[in-house]
């Protein structure tokens, strides 16, 4: 068997990795490495949505697990502005936007022990017949991914599952319980 060549893995180092995998909305879809990606179509605008996942102090509308998240006193949702959020029964994470494009997408790169990262990218997705999809991708990097990946990638996978369906029903009916 032969040896991926150096040329083959920096050609699949420099594709970002949503575009390796076709959208199935309403399906888990495993990504390479120690990723996978979530897609829901919903009848709500784009600028639904985003302004959803924009206004980071009320992500524990949609996202149950949090008891609370916020950016830094005076940052504003853009590249480089840093946060903490806090999950139910975790520690307090740091977290930058990154790769940020205003109303298409951004990055959120979580900063979580033993120099861990968990990188979440949420992007719009073209749809027919006029519905908006909108997606969740998760890699977990770091030395230790693929034992992090082994001990929370089943939890992420529920949980992007859930919170996604919660935005689209957010955004949908306008219901903030």
């Amino acid at each position: 068997m032969n040896k991926p060549s150096v040329f083959m893995i920096a050609v699949l180092i420099s594709v970002p990795i949503s575009s390796l995998a076709q959208s199935q909305p309403g399906k888990i879809v495993d990504l390479p490495g120690f990723a996978f990606k979530y897609s829901v179509e919903t009848s709500a605008a784009e600028s639904t949505i985003w302004g959803l996942w924009t206004d980071v102090e009320n992500w524990k509308d949609f996202d149950v697990l949090l008891e609370y998240s916020y950016l830094e006193q005076g940052a504003v949702f853009n590249e480089g502005a840093q946060g903490y959020l806090k999950a139910q029964g975790a520690p307090r994470v740091s977290f930058e936007i990154g790769e940020f494009m205003d109303r298409q997408s951004f990055a959120v790169k979580l900063k979580i022990p033993l120099f861990q990262t968990i990188q979440q990218r949420r992007y719009f997705e073209t749809a027919a017949g006029g519905k908006t999809v909108f997606t969740h991708e998760i890699k977990f990097e770091g030395g230790l991914s693929p034992l992090v990946y082994l001990f929370l990638g089943r939890i992420y996978k529920r949980e992007t599952q859930a919170v996604m369906e919660n935005i689209r029903i957010l955004a949908e009916t306008g219901r903030r319980d």
